[in-house]
């Protein structure tokens, strides 16, 4: 059965966040800077850009280190 809207392109485990969110979520908390996460990932820095102002907004979160802590919390690390 397909997953509904709400669910699709989520990972399990990550709440709100879609999984590739969930990528740049791991990598922005392995230290990794925005040209590196892009190069990792295939994409541009402003995609990367996009999916932290997502992934902070999602969270209530404003920062990179407040976002590495948030991983380590909820084990996506």
């Amino acid at each position: 059965m397909p997953a509904s809207g709400n669910d699709a392109g989520h990972a399990a485990g990550a709440g709100p966040l879609t999984a590739r969110e969930t990528e740049v979520l791991q990598l922005v908390s392995a230290g990794l800077g925005n040209r590196d996460i892009a190069a990792e990932l295939f994409i541009s820095e402003k995609t990367v850009a996009r999916h932290l102002s997502n992934i902070f907004t999602k969270l209530g979160l404003s920062s990179r280190t407040a976002a590495t802590a948030y991983a380590y919390r909820h084990g996506l690390v």
